[in-house]
């Protein structure tokens, strides 16, 4: 009894032993579908109020510093 006691724990072990790979995450190739909050779109605006402001101050624009927005669905395109 005390043999299979040892023997489910090391079961038990080995279940819960971190792993730095599951191959069954890496076959998913679905993109996570994100909802976009209120707390997100608001988080959107203060950001995009943000470069607009930086924009205007003079040494940004000496500096050609791009400040606009990235559009990720043409950097997806190219993978």
């Amino acid at each position: 009894e005390e043999s299979r006691n040892i023997d489910r724990e090391l079961a038990l072990e080995k279940q819960f032993e971190p792993k730095l790979y599951v191959g069954s995450v890496v076959q998913k190739t679905d993109a996570i579908m994100i909802r976009d909050s209120e707390e997100t779109l608001m988080l959107d605006d203060e950001s995009r109020s943000k470069m607009l402001q930086k924009q205007k101050y003079s040494m940004m624009s000496e500096k050609k510093v791009n400040t606009k927005p990235v559009d990720y669905a043409a950097l997806n395109q190219l993978s």
